[in-house]
């Protein structure tokens, strides 16, 4: 059987980067481990936003850019100047995607919005990335990916009932906007594979926030209440949320019938099984309660670690509560070569997580580490047909770095 490389995919594209901080870059990652060709466009003075945010850093490299712009070459111009616009302009002429999460109207301003681009490149395939979207009365505010999380409610419902509410550990709402807009984007490619027209693609940290909050917001609509905070559990299965045992902390979740009796009888209290309060899942809801005493007084007896040993010899859903410390040395981790090696001039040893997808058990080839500023700068101006002149004379001016 063959199998297509995934980093052949898209390998012939050209991607013009104007993105910035996580859910763009992301996005342009995703899309340049499938091969595409990405120039990332950054300010002369510090590039992408990201490039600053840390500790936690890796020998002075921020960790939060080294994660998001791997296999991109960088290009650093001033979009202030006319000379820089024209650069950007006359790499958009000849692209097959432009990505760009500015505020909306501040490209406009500068030519560089889907209408002026399109006029240069009618096949172009343009995906702008905000806060809020392009429209509606918070289409101007600032994106931040806890902002939203905050606005959309998910923030409300994250923590415990007792305690104030606290944002998600990871940049989801970033990471699921950079993922929805690649798929606009390989949508739109396949449709102009069919038509040779170009689209205008459009994602949010707004509309991806929403998304993920499907099943609430449709039980809210459905019933009128407004779902809660619920720790580390869900108002609409138990037992299904962290325990303590006699030595760390384990998660179980029993989502059937099937699974709570197998739980009930590795635990110890096979009484629990014909108890009438927790017969069926909806009962198990709704005395939640106490049947989280009686299986918290039977973890005790044990630690996490072994725990999950049995149970999971019985297939009942659980882990022991880890640390990013404990999946670094994860051997599933190994097993499945997930952190892959990508040497860079200030980082030799520098790995990061690949493309969490394989064809074949193949991931994606790699070319290239995250690019220092403007690392790739004269490459690309050559590419487009600038001599060594007037590259000099583009430094010299401040409109290149």
């Amino acid at each position: 059987m063959t199998f297509l490389p995934l980093s052949e995919s898209l390998t012939g594209l050209r991607v013009v980067d104007l993105t910035r901080n996580l859910a763009g870059p992301y996005c342009t990652m995703v899309l340049a481990d499938l091969g595409a060709d990405v120039v990332k466009i950054e300010s002369t003075v510090g590039g992408d936003d990201s490039r600053s945010w840390q500790p936690p850093g890796w020998n002075g490299e921020s960790a939060t850019f080294l994660s998001a712009n791997r296999n991109k070459r960088s290009l650093a111009v001033d979009l202030d100047t006319d000379a820089g616009r024209q650069l950007v302009r006359e790499l958009a002429a000849g692209a097959d995607v432009v990505v760009e999460s500015f505020r909306p109207g501040s490209l406009r301003a500068r030519g560089l919005d889907y209408e002026s681009l399109r006029e240069l490149n009618p096949a172009v395939v343009y995906c702008s990335i905000t806060g809020y979207g392009n429209r509606g009365p918070k289409s101007g505010r600032p994106g931040y990916d806890p902002v939203v999380q905050a606005d959309t409610g998910i923030m409300e419902l994250t923590g415990y009932p007792a305690d104030p509410p606290a944002r998600l550990g990871i940049g989801a709402v970033d990471l699921g906007t950079a993922l929805w807009a690649t798929v606009g984007i390989q949508a739109a490619l396949a449709n102009r594979a069919g038509n040779g027209e170009g689209t205008f693609i459009e994602a949010s940290l707004f509309e991806t926030s929403t998304w993920w909050l499907s099943y609430h917001l449709i039980g809210y609509l459905g019933s009128g209440t407004i779902p809660q905070r619920q720790g580390t559990g869900t108002p609409f299965i138990a037992p299904y949320e962290v325990f303590a045992t006699a030595e760390g902390d384990l998660f179980v979740g029993a989502g059937n019938d099937r699974l709570f009796h197998s739980l009930v009888d590795e635990l110890g209290v096979p009484e629990l099984r014909n108890d009438p309060r927790y017969s069926s899942n909806e009962a198990r809801v709704t005395n939640k309660a106490c049947l989280r005493a009686a299986i918290q007084k039977a973890l005790l007896s044990h630690a996490a670690a072994e725990w999950e040993t049995r149970l999971t010899s019985r297939s009942v859903p659980c882990s022991a509560v880890r640390t990013v410390a404990d999946l670094a040395a994860d051997p599933q981790l190994a097993a499945l070569e997930l952190l892959t090696s990508f040497p860079n001039p200030r980082i030799p040893d520098l790995r990061l997580i690949d493309m969490p997808v394989s064809a074949g058990e193949r991931r994606a080839a790699h070319h290239y580490p995250p690019p220092l500023l403007g690392e790739h700068t004269d490459q690309i101006l050559a590419e487009l047909g600038l001599d060594d002149t007037r590259i000099s004379e583009l430094r010299d001016k401040g409109v290149i770095a």
